[in-house]
This record gives C-alpha cells, sequence and structure tokens, in this order.
C-alpha cells in the first residue's frame, strides 16, 4: 500500500492544494464583501482572480493523474472572468510552437504586429500599443487590450462556424451565470464591483507575467525570458516566470520547476542568451513608462 506521501505527490497534491485554497479564499471574499473595504477586495481579489489564471495555465499541461471531474472542478468556475477555458487552451497550445513564438502572425499571444498592419493603424491605435509596451500602460491598458483582442477572435471564429468555439462560448456563458448567480444573487456583491475588483485587478496582475516573458530574437532559444522573482511572485504564477523551464518542458508541474532551475541554472542562463531579469521591481523600475520593446516585430517583413 503506497503512503500518504506518495499518494500526494502522484495525484499532484501541491496543485490540488493551490486550487482548494483559491476557491476556499475566493468564496470567503465574496461571501463577506460587506465587511470588507473596497481597496482589500481590490487587492486580494485581484490576488487570487491571477493566482486561478494560473492554476488554469497550469491545467492546460498538467492535472491529469486524477479523475477529470476534479480538474474541471478546479479551473471551470470562470473566477477571472474573461476567458472561455477551451478557447484559452487551444490558443495556449499553438503559443509552444517554438519556432513560430512572438511571431504576430502565428503566435496568439504575441504582442507584437507585423509591418504591415502598423501601417494600416491611425496614430491613435499606434499610441495605445507603444503605451501598453510600457508596465504603467500594460496595467492600466493590457485587460481591456486583451479582452478585446480576445472578443475579436471569438467573434471571427464564431462566424466561419467553429463548433469547438461555439461548445467553448456555450458553456463560458453557462460558468458565468453560475458565477454570478452565487456572487449577486446569493453573496449580494455587485456584478459590476466583481468585474471592477477582482476581474480587472486579476488580469492585470497575470500580465505582469506576460510582460518581458517573450522577445524577438533569431534564436527561439533566446526569445523566452528568464524572472528570478522572490515567493509572493513565485507562488502567483506557479513558478512560470522561470519562463524558460516551462517552455523546455510544457508538462513539467509547476513545483517540480525550481528544483530544475536550481540544478540548472547556469545552463538554462546561457541557453536563452542571458534573457535573466532580477525579479519584477527591476522591470518596473526600468519599464514603469519606458517602452520594453517597439510594437513592431523586427523580424518579420
Amino acid at each position: 500500500m503506497k503512503s500518504i506521501s506518495e499518494l500526494f505527490w502522484r495525484y499532484e497534491g501541491p496543485t490540488l492544494c493551490v486550487g482548494l485554497t483559491i476557491h476556499v479564499a475566493w468564496f470567503a471574499l465574496v461571501w463577506n464583501h460587506a465587511i470588507i473595504p473596497w481597496p482589500l477586495i481590490f487587492v486580494f481579489g485581484g490576488i487570487l482572480a491571477a493566482w486561478h489564471n494560473s492554476l488554469v495555465h497550469e491545467s492546460v499541461h498538467n492535472i491529469n493523474t486524477v479523475p477529470k471531474w476534479i480538474k474541471m472542478a478546479l479551473i471551470l468556475l470562470p473566477i477571472g472572468v474573461w476567458y472561455p477555458y477551451r478557447v484559452y487552451a487551444r490558443a495556449h497550445s499553438i503559443h509552444h510552437k517554438e519556432d513560430d513564438l512572438t511571431d504576430p502572425a502565428y503566435d496568439p499571444e504575441s504582442y507584437y504586429v507585423s509591418p504591415a498592419q502598423w501601417q494600416r493603424m491611425n496614430g491613435l491605435v499606434k499610441s495605445i500599443l507603444i503605451i501598453n509596451q510600457s508596465f504603467a500602460g500594460r496595467m492600466i491598458l493590457g485587460p481591456f487590450i486583451v479582452f478585446y483582442h480576445l472578443v475579436i477572435e471569438v467573434v471571427r471564429k464564431l462566424l466561419k462556424g467553429d463548433p469547438r468555439t461555439f461548445k467553448a462560448v456555450a458553456l463560458h456563458i453557462i460558468m458565468l451565470a453560475l458565477l454570478f448567480g452565487f456572487v449577486s444573487g446569493v453573496a449580494g456583491m455587485p456584478w459590476w464591483m466583481y468585474l471592477a475588483c477582482v476581474a480587472y485587478p486579476g488580469l492585470a496582475l497575470s500580465l505582469i507575467r506576460s510582460f518581458y516573458e517573450h522577445r524577438a530574437a533569431d534564436d527561439p532559444a533566446h526569445r523566452t525570458a528568464i524572472v528570478e522573482s522572490g515567493p509572493f511572485f513565485n507562488l502567483l504564477f506557479l513558478y512560470n516566470n522561470l519562463h524558460v523551464v516551462h517552455h523546455l518542458d510544457p508538462t513539467m508541474p509547476w513545483y517540480e520547476i525550481p528544483a530544475y532551475y536550481k540544478a540548472h541554472r547556469e545552463e538554462l542562463n546561457q541557453l536563452n542568451g542571458g534573457y535573466v531579469l532580477n525579479g519584477y521591481w527591476e522591470i518596473i523600475k526600468n519599464n514603469l513608462f519606458t517602452p520594453v520593446f517597439a510594437p513592431v516585430h523586427p523580424g518579420v517583413k
């Protein structure tokens, strides 16, 4: 008979603990929202939504050793609101094609545009994209830009009659109805407060990780960053700030990443061409109002 410790690690115990913690804390926050000052709801609601976004990302690659209903119970309730799960899962799988990484024509998570796209844009749109490459711009405008592109892509696929997108959106609508049925109908939290104090800051926090995550480079190995952060962001992002490890082995569970990185740190730093940052405070200091890169992809004609 296997020990409790063996079963814990065999069935991705750390991930299940994170999922349970998120849902219990989220329930407590929503249920008690009336006695919690809204700035605290904004902070802790955003953290929980961003943490759940990280869990959803983990589920695209892992959480496969437990029954499927347990996995779905952890990630299907759209705490972060915005993304239909299977739409995100499909797009993120495409993102992992290393040869196409950052290419705006193929990578759905690229923040670059092609020269041809840039030429067709008016001055206002160009200014918005430039501002979005600064940290402050990404935190303020980023969630709106991400949601806009999501809606455009989903509508485009629905108009083409894509049955997978239709099913994903239908399921998402059902889950949103359940979410707000509890949030507003049972707990009495206004829907607009949930969007403003949970969903919006949650997506903004998630965008901190992707802000410096990829860059254009001739060598695909040099396109993915390493951000050596502290305990808070490490856990919030489930160690995907050490992103080069994730791209080398997407199926590696998040809790195995730090030990692997520690054992191979020098090798990995060389592999990605020294694309290494000393925490997110360094990024904020250097790029609070300064664009991290130009929106036009330098390697695309």
